[in-house]
């Protein structure tokens, strides 16, 4: 019911005796102005508060560069949010908009130089769209222009959440679409979010109080307030708004009670499955990712889909593992390598002067690797062993350019394109690498012949182990290796163990929320693929003291029979394997996956024999497959005929033109359309019934002559000139409803505002269109 309001009355009467101007009813953009802007500032500081819990979660994990990236998304929003408060045109605030969102990829990208490196940036841009036309995949344009994609939808999303919370008066939209995000970090990407959550409700809560003085000073009712009302309204928000947690927090103080159970979307999926009749056993179905190679640290274990996008096709004297990253710390989940550094390669290409490429259990080859498509940074090289120095297959001026990109890790041998800088794209390179020759029997002599123990680095480093992992993965591991007398014998046993206990597949699930990734693939499932055997080997030879790392890359790929020494490499022969350290002898690969065998001579194993084809290290999924690579190859071939360009282009004209003529003649009657189509079982309410209808008063002025000062809607209506027209019956009904609405004490029914909307309606498709 809407309680009946004489000063509101007042002002309408007043509105309508000023030749019309009642007819712009926007009464929030009116309130909007009235109000102070502090009060708005206050509001949107704690919006900016809300959105910045969109990008915390994801940049708390201590990555590096995450803090770079959460201070310019703060500096980004906040930008944004000061340039919603002041009125502009869209024209203009698009073009500013753009410009802030170029501000914050050049602070974000440009280093030290972020002028410089935004000047050189439209280059860069031109490349990636050339480079995006050729490939048809999103994922093949560099990172900066990704970033800059990102920042322009982020834009859009914070101004249209502004404009939201600032006309509609709610942050429940918004704010409910934080929680539901915030909850799918915690389930799906293992995030702990749980404070993120805490303080979102907190955000919510006092941007949807400080709205409600906007509510209750906008019309509905009309409290008297005292001096500074907005003042003493925020403050008493804030106020209640403490005490709330503070007495949210008090039984915890008076007494013991246990940690809150987080929120987890899958065991939520999972009550949903065993109430569907699945085991407990079985596994939830899940949307199967394409395997392929990425540079992300996710959480292991979703289900694959093989792949077969070429990715990249080498030339080898021998078959080898193609290296991409190596990963040190495992946090029972995911790995990561936080304390890994990088450093600028020679501008000769050579990567190593200390000698190590003498030792005897390595040999040394050359190899050269052609990419599908051109290759930018931040993306690692790959090569078949420990690289040795490196050259790229174009002229000696851009030769030099690429390698002033090139960083190299030494303790991992890695190679990898920088993301920063002058950036240069890499299609054809050619490496000199350090591939493993040793015997089984040579590494069992090794301890014999070199007493020494590991290095401290190397066992600080090599030798983590998460303080949650439980004591059964320990005692397995002592169980695993009892006997062994070697470090050989050790990784063989543990080898031994997984190919008998562990079967090989794709179709397998996240962990439950809380459980160790290694625990439930040995004790629970036994079932995984390539990342579930690595990963569990290196976590049980730790356990016993011996240092080992998990690599990712790609298995050997398929030997091309017309040109030997060729393999072409697919996203299908993504893989991840095993490292370990012997000393005297450097780090040793060994599969630790039931069917796959390295072909190096190591660990006792036939050089020649046959891999097979693996699902993949990481899941990517492939944007431009099946229907939408046919429609890209259709719209390629289209371009390429200009005759039909040209026509495609003058129909778009002509379409654009008959779509904008219309909107224009129809632009009247579009909102009472919209309104008759409402869905809700409470109808709109009488100001926007009002709104809507508004423009049919003009178009009476200008079919009719202007209403007379002094005379009211009935008898305007009534009027000689307007009585004689042929909507005469009409309009005198249409002025009489409009009176009600206006003035009438009470909501109207459904039934009326449908009448007079259509009334409207009909009204506004015959009167002449401005």
């Amino acid at each position: 019911m809407w309680e009946h309001n004489p000063n509101r009355h007042s002002r309408s009467s007043e509105s309508i005796g000023e030749g019309l101007s009642y007819l712009n009813l926007d009464n929030r953009t009116k309130e909007a102005e009235a109000e102070p802007v502090r009060y708005r500032l206050f509001i949107c500081t704690l919006l900016l508060l809300l959105s910045l819990e969109w990008i915390y979660p994801v940049t708390s994990s201590g990555q590096q560069g995450s803090e770079r990236f959460l201070l310019v998304m703060a500096g980004l929003t906040g930008a944004l949010l000061v340039v919603g408060l002041f009125r502009t045109g869209w024209v203009a605030g698009t073009l500013i908009r753009l410009c802030i969102a170029f501000v914050a990829l050049c602070w974000m990208y440009g280093g030290q130089d972020p002028l410089g490196w935004g000047i050189t940036y439209p280059e860069m841009l031109m490349s990636d769209l050339d480079t995006f036309m050729q490939s048809g995949h999103f994922y093949s344009i560099s990172t900066e222009t990704r970033g800059f994609c990102m920042m322009l939808g982020w834009s859009m999303l914070i101004t249209s959440v502004q404009s939201l919370v600032l006309l509609r008066l709610s942050v429940m939209l918004f704010g409910g679409a934080t929680l539901v995000y915030l909850m799918l970090l915690e389930s799906l990407a293992g995030l702990d979010v749980y404070t993120s959550i805490v303080r979102s409700v907190l955000w919510i809560l006092l941007i949807q109080a400080l709205l409600q003085l906007l509510r209750l000073s906008g019309g509905v009712t009309t409290p008297r307030y005292a001096l500074i009302p907005y003042g003493r309204w925020s403050i008493v928000t804030v106020l209640a708004a403490m005490a709330m947690i503070s007495f949210s927090g008090l039984p915890g103080h008076f007494s013991s009670i246990s940690q809150p159970e987080r929120i987890s979307l899958d065991e939520i999926g999972e009550r949903l499955a065993h109430w569907a009749g699945y085991n407990s056993g079985d596994s939830i179905p899940a949307a199967a990712s394409v395997t392929g190679y990425s540079t992300a640290d996710a959480p292991m274990g979703a289900p694959l889909t093989q792949g077969d996008t070429v990715f990249f096709v080498a030339k080898s004297p021998e078959p080898t593992y193609w290296r991409g990253e190596t990963r040190s710390y495992y946090n029972g989940s995911t790995w990561s390598d936080p304390a890994q550094s990088f450093e600028t390669a020679s501008p000769s290409g050579l990567l190593r002067t200390d000698g190590w490429e003498n030792q005897n259990y390595w040999t040394r080859i050359q190899q050269t690797v052609t990419m599908q498509w051109e290759w930018k940074g931040p993306n690692p090289l790959f090569t078949g062993g420990m690289p040795l120095n490196v050259s790229f297959q174009d002229s000696e001026s851009d030769n030099e350019k690429t390698m002033l990109s090139l960083l190299s890790n030494r303790d991992s041998a890695t190679l990898w394109l920088s993301g920063s800088g002058r950036r240069v794209s890499v299609k054809r390179y050619t490496a000199e690498v350090m591939i493993p020759t040793a015997e089984p029997e040579h590494l069992r002599l090794l301890e014999a012949k070199h007493r020494s123990k590991d290095p401290a680095e190397i066992r600080r480093t090599y030798l983590q182990l998460p303080d949650t992992l439980p004591g059964r993965v320990r005692s397995l591991a002592d169980e695993i290796v009892k006997g062994s007398e070697t470090r050989y014998d050790a990784v063989h046993a543990v080898q031994t163990y997984l190919a008998s206990h562990a079967e090989y597949t794709l179709d397998t699930r996240m962990p439950p929320r809380g459980t160790d990734f290694v625990d439930d693939f040995l004790f629970v499932t036994r079932q995984g693929y390539c990342n579930h055997f690595s990963t569990a080997m290196v976590i049980l030879l730790r356990a016993e003291g011996i240092p080992a790392r998990w690599v990712k890359g790609f298995g050997t790929g398929q030997l091309d029979p017309k040109v030997p020494g060729q393999y072409s490499i697919t996203q299908g022969d993504a893989h991840s394997w095993v490292e370990v350290y012997f000393p005297g002898a450097g780090w040793m690969p060994f599969e630790a996956t039931p069917g796959f065998v390295i072909p190096q001579a190591t660990a006792g194993t036939d050089a020649g024999a046959t891999l097979l084809q693996d699902a993949g290290a990481e899941p990517q999924l492939d944007p431009w497959s099946g229907a939408s690579a046919w429609l890209l190859a259709r719209a390629q071939a289209f371009v390429a005929a200009p005759w039909l360009t040209a026509t495609a282009l003058a129909a778009a004209a002509a379409m654009c033109a008959a779509v904008a003529f219309g909107v224009r003649r129809l632009r009247h009657a579009l909102p009472l359309r919209l309104l008759l189509a409402w869905p809700r079982s409470s109808f709109p309410d009488r100001e926007r019934l009002l709104r809507a209808a508004a423009p049919v008063w003009p178009a009476l002025a200008r079919q009719y002559g202007p209403r007379p000062p002094g005379m009211t809607l009935r008898e305007y209506a009534a009027s000689p000139a307007v009585a004689a027209g042929t909507d005469s019956a009409d309009i005198a009904r249409f002025a009489a409803d409009w009176e009600r609405l206006l003035y009438g004490p009470e909501r109207p029914l459904r039934a009326d505002s449908l009448d007079f909307l259509r009334r409207a309606l009909r009204l506004a498709r015959r009167l002449p269109k401005r």
